[in-house]
């Protein structure tokens, strides 16, 4: 998502995705977590050439607001260091910091991504109200890590926002897409169908009424919300904005 948009012309970027990609794969085959460090260090680098690219003009909402992708990008990788090396980052197990990773890279970098990218062809306030989303979601972020394993009223404070702006900004942009004959609406409204229902489901595990909680002896809030974000309701929004942009 980062190459097809923020740093489209950088091949240092494209080359050094592949090698980091292949050494956190040779970690992870041979066991060794210490290779797992390529990918901060590549994350790292492409903040540092946005930044090299983007802030030559000045500073601006539409700069900042396109940063925090590639920052939730270095707290995945973070978080993925963290769990390979069991270093217990904030008290949290192998399993947590998988899942903090997980989380920091689909809806942090590739969800809050593809929604600053959607204000590059609105206008006002519209615009601005995608811009400033990134932000909200940041601070919304920090409260759900800080208050897992801390203060967990700011966990509940952070889910519910998550859960309320998430579905809002994908069916403003599903709304706007119309006459259905674009093929991105259907994709935007797969994507907020998606959403909708995994929202459900953590709504239902932070509140406790889900019932049942165990689908084949697996709990349904592990083995549905992950899979269907991470494969049907985030990408169909990504492909629904490539489509969008290839039209105009």
């Amino acid at each position: 998502m980062t190459r097809k948009f923020f740093l489209v012309h950088s091949k240092i970027y494209n080359y050094s995705h592949i090698m980091a990609f292949m050494m956190v794969a040779v970690g992870f085959v041979l066991n060794l977590p210490e290779l797992y460090l390529a990918w901060p260090v590549f994350c790292l680098l492409g903040l540092f050439l946005y930044l090299r690219e983007n802030f030559t003009d000045g500073i601006n909402l539409k700069t900042l607001a396109e940063g925090v992708p590639l920052i939730f990008s270095i707290i995945g990788s973070i978080w993925l260091f963290s769990g390979a090396n069991d270093l217990n980052l904030l008290g949290y197990n192998r399993a947590w910091s998988y899942y903090a990773s997980l989380h920091s890279h689909f809806l942090g970098w590739i969800l809050i991504g593809s929604l600053t990218l959607i204000a590059r062809s609105r206008q006002g306030w519209i615009k601005n109200f995608y811009l400033m989303s990134a932000f909200l979601f940041l601070i919304l972020f920090l409260l759900i890590a800080f208050g897992i394993d801390g203060v967990p009223y700011i966990k509940r404070i952070g889910a519910v926002g998550i859960l309320l702006m998430t579905p809002l900004l994908i069916g403003l942009y599903s709304f706007s897409l119309l006459p259905r004959k674009n093929p991105s609406f259907y994709l935007s409204t797969v994507s907020l169908i998606g959403i909708l229902f995994t929202a459900y489901l953590a709504a239902a595990n932070e509140f406790g009424f889900l019932s049942p909680r165990l689908f084949l002896g697996v709990p349904i809030m592990v083995s549905l919300h992950g899979l269907i974000n991470g494969l049907v309701a985030i990408p169909s929004l990504f492909l629904a904005i490539v489509f969008d942009d290839r039209i105009k």
